[in-house]
């Protein structure tokens, strides 16, 4: 299918942002919100994001050219011409049910429905309207102008067709698509948030380390970023457990206790929005990088071995396979290289000593998974041994 005419519902950071780069690439754009606040204050943020663009060289058209082809309405009227129309609206399964029954009683029958939830099982919000087999996940990241990456999540019911389109698009956009086989609650990215989450919230109450400790050693010898409480704070502590709660309550994944979060979200400390959540920031919403210890005794096998072994049981499952995780966790997360290969150089027999380990303290998320213990027993440890998730 050929697609010139791209509709989003919701006007916020998101919907704006996926927007204005479909319209940077050509497409006619049509921006659907509750409010005409809503939909002039987005306007005011694209404009200024293409100015700053254009000043630096980044645009071939002038920003006023590029919103020539972006419309705004309050009414879904607008989307009668419309190829793919993609929903960004907050993470409310009654509220994204409701948009799409109104998608779908105003879009072409050949239209592409496109959520960017983050976390809605894709199956669920399709069968609030039918089973539609057009609806698909098209997962961007924050801020979408910036961020390559976006996942690509079929329902049970979504056509291969659509499937094809939905990646077509995102290749347009210049964004790197992951398209998972089929659909897992958090998808890739945040399930492995989720799991690098829980082992650092382990160690630390656990009195293994301290959260400084952690983060150091994730920054310092993984490479990353940032560490994962430093990165908790910037997503925010409630959106964090958010996540988490979606994943564990569908029964996908093993829990691991953990209080701290709670404790900061009952405290209002919810990270860089607030001032305050495991750091302390200049004032609300301002970011500051912390200071940690440049030595940490956290080894990277141990705080790596959960999120390791959640993307093998990616694997496992055949939902992605490693270089596909890795993309995600590249473009989606800003790591160095990818997960699976930083996975090899430490060395899968580390990994797995240490998941044994914990898991034989009673933690059952971290029972090894079935492709990781038979990749050992075969010789494939990683990088060191020449084969691992890829071949050296």
């Amino acid at each position: 299918m050929q697609i010139k005419r791209v509709g989003i519902v919701g006007a916020g950071t998101m919907g704006h942002g996926i927007a204005e780069i479909s319209a940077m690439k050509g497409f006619e754009v049509s921006v659907v919100d509750i409010s005409w606040d809503f939909l002039n204050r987005a306007k005011e943020k694209m404009v200024e994001s293409l100015q700053k663009i254009y000043s630096r060289g980044g645009l071939k058209e002038a920003p006023e050219e590029i919103m020539s082809r972006v419309s705004f309405s309050t009414s879904y009227d607008i989307f009668k011409d419309k190829d793919f129309v993609i929903e960004a609206v907050p993470e409310n399964l009654d509220l994204k049910r409701k948009v799409f029954s109104s998608i779908l009683a105003n879009t072409p029958s050949h239209a592409v429905l496109a959520t960017n939830t983050s976390s809605i099982p894709i199956s669920v919000i399709a069968e609030g309207i039918g089973k539609s087999d057009r609806v698909i996940g098209m997962h961007f990241f924050n801020p979408p102008v910036i961020m390559k990456l976006v996942e690509v999540i079929p329902s049970k019911y979504t056509r291969n067709d659509i499937v094809d389109s939905t990646v077509d698009l995102a290749k347009t956009l210049d964004k790197v698509p992951v398209r998972l086989r089929e659909e897992i609650p958090g998808f890739v990215g945040n399930r492995i948030y989720l799991r690098l989450m829980q082992e650092g919230c382990r160690e630390v109450e656990s009195n293994e380390a301290t959260k400084e400790e952690v983060d150091s050693a994730l920054r310092k010898k993984v490479g990353l970023p940032m560490g994962i409480f430093e990165l908790a704070d910037y997503v925010g502590l409630d959106v964090s457990v958010d996540l988490w709660n979606v994943i564990v309550s569908s029964g996908s994944a093993d829990d691991v206790p953990c209080l701290m979060y709670k404790e900061k979200i009952a405290n209002k400390e919810l990270g860089v929005k607030s001032g305050k959540g495991f750091y302390v920031y200049p004032y609300p919403g301002k970011y500051k990088k912390p200071e940690l210890p440049q030595e940490s005794k956290v080894d990277p096998a141990r705080i790596m071995s959960l999120a390791v072994n959640e993307g093998s049981f990616l694997i496992e499952k055949g939902i992605v396979n490693a270089e596909d995780i890795d993309n995600v966790m590249v473009y989606g997360y800003n790591f160095p290289k990818g997960m699976m290969k930083i996975a090899d150089e430490i060395g899968l027999d580390k990994i797995v000593k240490n998941l044994e380990e914990i898991y034989s303290k009673g933690y059952k998320a971290y029972k090894p998974v079935d492709l990781l213990k038979r990749m050992i027993e075969e010789g494939k440890t990683g990088k060191d041994s020449g084969k691992g998730f890829y071949n050296y």
